[in-house]
């Protein structure tokens, strides 16, 4: 027996007819989807930001002889 709120009321699904259970399951296979995204988005920025700041260190600590451009 799995519930389901919908502003403020609440919904068993075994009360549901074909048509609802599909849009239910549309609704949480969305849900899954953006979950999944927003972790591997996070997981990319974070690579980024440590790439990031493994090239700064690297660029200070090598010699003088390179070059800084303006971007």
């Amino acid at each position: 027996m799995t519930k389901i709120t919908l502003d403020d009321i609440e919904y068993d699904t075994d009360n549901f007819n074909e048509d609802q259970i599909k849009i239910t399951n549309t609704l949480n296979l969305g849900m899954n989807t953006s979950s999944l995204l927003n972790h591997m988005l996070q997981s990319v920025q974070a690579v980024q930001q440590m790439k990031t700041t493994e090239l700064k260190k690297s660029l200070d600590s090598s010699d003088d002889t390179q070059t800084e451009l303006n971007l």
